[in-house]
């Protein structure tokens, strides 16, 4: 196995946002995502709104820089703001392509329009979630939508794009002690890359009808397309296959989730993917395709904690992950195939989960050898040094040692 020698150096945490004093619900300042901006600024969307299906489409909360993430100022423009679900992507043809967060529906308001459920399910989190086969449902509760500002014009088009997930379902799911039916959440597609090749790579976590049975454990999806996104088609799937010398409530999890891609150096794929749900902090996997994603390898432990985590390529040949929970965490290779890592490097120190950061973040790449990490901490201290939830940025060069 190749040896890393990587040197990571992080630099002063710089303050993006900072919520009121005393905010601490779960959703509120959290979940940040940063994208280059077509006028060159750096924009970062971070979530303005309780963690729940009811607040899906609010559009969230804005900061915005001109010295790249030396300074940020707030934007009231939310609408523009980056997402995971709304990242700003510059295609080949040279269009702009975006998806659109539809807010969920009140099942309330649309009961006669839904076709006959399925089953329903239970999460580790509490939620309960009644399925409806997609293909019967009333194209206005489609979903899959995108907005593209096509080269050369300058007016973005809503349009929704044609998917093809095979025994595709869709669910109503409510929360707590509702009582009111819950809602219908919009399908989307959780992350979207570009491919070396040009074509669009989308990443999602889901169940589906297969052979007639639902999909016992959640698992990891992948969409391609090669018409800029107005068509996609299901490329494969990583079932959910545990290690159960790692992971003693590898029965319990709800499958594999949250899961991302990057294209290597060596022209494989890497894929990293959270087990950790409602019964406790489990380890990330990593998989691998050496064949363009026709196939994966069986997923091993990358670590024993991650919640959604980020994988970014550098010019300079070395790539970086950065994760957490509890905590949040940053690391680095110089292997070509992904297979060997530098140690942890701690951003946030672990502590009480969901008291110490939300453990979500973002990376982009300021040049051959640098990146901004965008993440958030619970406990900041604000100018009279009390703790508030705060969004922060960190530069990081990545250089490789002699």
């Amino acid at each position: 196995m190749q040896k890393t020698n990587v040197k990571i150096t992080l630099g002063e945490p710089v303050v993006v946002s900072q919520a009121p004093l005393g905010t601490r619900t779960w959703g509120l300042w959290q979940f940040p995502a940063i994208q280059r901006a077509p006028d060159g600024r750096l924009q970062i969307g971070y979530q303005i709104a309780a963690d729940s299906t009811t607040t899906y489409g609010i559009p969230p909360g804005l900061a915005v820089s001109d010295d790249d993430g030396n300074s940020w100022r707030e934007d009231q423009a939310g609408e523009n703001a980056p997402s995971w679900t709304s990242k700003t992507l510059v295609l080949p043809n040279g269009d702009l392509l975006c998806q659109v967060p539809l807010r969920s529906r009140k099942v309330a308001e649309i009961q006669e329009k839904l076709p006959p459920s399925l089953t329903s399910l239970a999460g580790s989190y509490g939620a309960k979630t009644v399925l409806y086969l997609a293909e019967k449902m009333p194209k206005e509760l489609a979903g899959w939508r995108f907005a593209r500002l096509a080269k050369g014009t300058g007016t973005w088009v809503e349009e929704t794009a044609q998917v093809n997930i095979p025994g595709e379902v869709r669910g109503v799911t409510s929360e707590g002690s509702d009582a009111t039916g819950g809602v219908l959440v919009f399908p989307w597609i959780h992350r979207i890359k570009i491919g070396p090749d040009g074509s669009l790579w989308g990443y999602s976590h889901s169940l589906r009808m297969v052979d007639g049975s639902l999909q016992k454990k959640l698992v990891v999806q992948f969409l391609h397309s090669r018409d800029s996104g107005r068509t996609w088609d299901l490329l494969n799937e990583i079932p959910y296959q545990p290690d159960p010398s790692a992971d003693p409530l590898w029965d319990k999890r709800e499958g594999f989730t949250e899961p991302e891609i990057v294209f290597l150096p060596d022209r494989s794929i890497l894929c990293l993917m959270r087990t950790t749900d409602g019964n406790g902090i489990g380890p990330l996997y990593a998989s691998r395709s050496t064949d363009n994603g026709k196939t994966w390898s069986k997923p091993t432990v990358f670590d024993d904690l991650g919640v959604w985590p980020v994988l970014l390529n550098l010019e300079n040949g070395l790539t970086l992950a950065s994760y957490g929970r509890p905590g949040f965490y940053i690391r680095a290779t110089n292997d070509a195939a992904g297979r060997s890592w530098g140690p942890r490097i701690t951003v946030v120190n672990p502590g009480q989960v969901y008291a110490d950061t939300c453990s979500y973040s973002d990376l982009i790449a300021l040049d051959r050898q640098t990146a901004l990490v965008v993440y958030s901490d619970f406990n900041y201290p604000d100018h009279q040094g009390k703790p508030r939830k705060t969004i922060l940025v960190r530069k990081i060069k990545c250089l490789m040692e002699k």
